[in-house]
């Protein structure tokens, strides 16, 4: 695959999935707070999706689930100067 035709497609399915969580959590915040009297099918997919969701970006996409972030370990020991 063409590295123009890999960047689109994986800035689509970017999009999608930010799409697809924001909407996830909306409907979930909805339906705790009773605004939700009758939620149809879309409403009840998207709640059931919100934990696969939610740890994917956990794993993934924020800082804290990845092993080799620089920016989350512990400052390394100074070397001992003789």
């Amino acid at each position: 695959m063409k590295r123009g035709v890999k960047y689109i497609v994986f800035l689509g399915a970017g999009f999608t999935y930010m799409v697809l969580l924001i909407e996830a959590i909306r409907a979930a915040v909805a339906w705790w707070q009773g605004e939700l009297a009758q939620p149809g099918w879309g409403d009840i997919a998207l709640i059931a999706l919100l934990p696969l969701l939610a740890w994917i970006w956990w794993r993934y996409i924020s800082p804290f689930g990845r092993a080799d972030c620089a920016k989350c370990l512990p400052p390394s020991e100074p070397e001992a100067r003789p």
